[in-house]
């Protein structure tokens, strides 16, 4: 089959490679459309595995082959899910590829008024933001979760989604409308993000946004919510963990990172927590990671599953809405030169480093990215 796999040097190149087998309780699903995260193209300038690996993580398409013992699937089904596309140093393969494997129990049903394309933005980024909320934050999820919480007990507790605009930040706005106080009562949304975004994220349910540009953003936050108790951070770079520390309750509490390394530490206010843990650990299998060794977890595994039946259990559309799409040309061979040039570059992995003007005014599909998921159709 053909598929993205990393090369010789840093880089990753369209091969001919072996048509993978599905063993026991996996599938093997026909790849239709894959979305691009900012963590395929980093780890593309600096591939982690043995050249012919197949790279990438989100996917979408329809079941093609069953394993041994699979029996929650059947041929033609239309079902999307993440695997750990050379993100870390196990040898799995990603699934930029004509045909991926994906655990039967690790995916969800795209439900009919749903695109593979739409479907493809879902998976990774919609998980991370569930766990973010349901198990970091111990917010008890809108489904039934392994991981129970005490109640909460503030009236009308404030969360700040900080880079609300990115795939990430509207996947924790769409989770964050579905939660509820032990009153029954919603939480309230508060956000950050460009100006020209702010009419719209205003129309999703935040019920005040800021532009992070502006010097007091975390003083006018504070004001208007009169203290953030939840934080999600979405960028996890530089000073934003530090800053969104700034708008937190007396009380104090944790803001929930998505970066490993790229935060900085020093100026998170006193009794303020910056906290990361990377996605994977939702596969439940024991992960070697920036020179760290994760053990599995079956607990966010088990949490993984849950969220997945969650969103299989909506026959139309799904309960949070998908990242709009910028569906991009050429298929597998231009996510290296295109997409992955978009979304980073080989000497920095910082959001803030991005182009912020096209890179090619003869293609409107390489214009800066704001608000949208870069799809692929394979």
């Amino acid at each position: 089959m053909r598929a993205l796999a990393i090369g010789p040097g840093n880089t990753a190149t369209v091969q001919d490679v072996p048509i993978p087998e599905p063993g026991s309780n996996e599938i093997r699903i026909q790849v239709h459309s894959v979305a691009l995260n900012p963590i395929d193209a980093w780890f593309h300038f600096k591939p982690v595995g043995k050249p012919g690996r197949v790279i990438g993580s989100d996917i979408s398409g329809v079941v093609e082959k069953l394993g041994p013992g699979a029996t929650q699937w059947k041929i033609g089904d239309r079902v999307a899910g993440f695997v750990q596309g050379a993100t870390v140093e196990d040898e799995r393969p990603g699934g930029y590829g004509e045909y991926a494997i994906l655990e039967q129990d690790l995916v969800f049903a795209i439900p009919s008024e749903v695109s593979f394309d739409e479907a493809a933005t879902v998976p990774i980024c919609g998980v991370t933001a569930a766990q973010a909320f349901f198990i970091r934050h111990k917010i008890n999820a809108p489904f039934p979760s392994p991981f129970k919480h005490a109640p909460e007990v503030a009236e009308s507790p404030a969360i700040l989604i900080y880079s609300a605009a990115t795939s990430l930040g509207l996947y924790a706005l769409e989770l964050a409308k579905h939660i509820r106080t032990p009153a029954g009562k919603p939480y309230r949304i508060f956000a950050t993000a460009s100006p020209k975004h702010h009419e719209k994220l205003l129309k999703q349910g935040v019920e005040q946004i800021f532009d992070y540009r502006d010097l007091e953003w975390p003083a006018r936050v504070k004001a208007a919510s009169g203290g953030i108790k939840y934080g999600v951070d979405c960028i996890s770079e530089g000073d934003s963990t530090a800053k969104i520390s700034q708008t937190y309750i007396d009380e104090g509490g944790m803001i929930t990172c998505f970066r490993i390394g790229e935060w900085d530490r020093k100026g998170i206010r006193e009794g303020v927590q910056g906290t990361y843990t990377t996605a994977w650990v939702g596969l439940g299998r024991e992960l070697h990671y920036y020179g760290m060794t994760i053990p599995a977890d079956p607990e966010w595994r088990a949490f993984t599953v849950a969220f997945y039946k969650w969103l299989s259990s909506f026959k139309e559309r799904l309960p949070i809405a998908p990242n709009p799409v910028r569906l991009m040309p050429g298929g597998l061979e231009r996510i290296v030169p295109d997409g992955f040039a978009l979304l980073s570059s080989p000497e920095t992995n910082l959001v803030a480093d991005r182009a912020v003007e096209q890179v090619d005014s003869s293609k409107p599909w390489m214009r800066p990215i704001s608000g949208e998921k870069l799809v692929y159709r394979v």
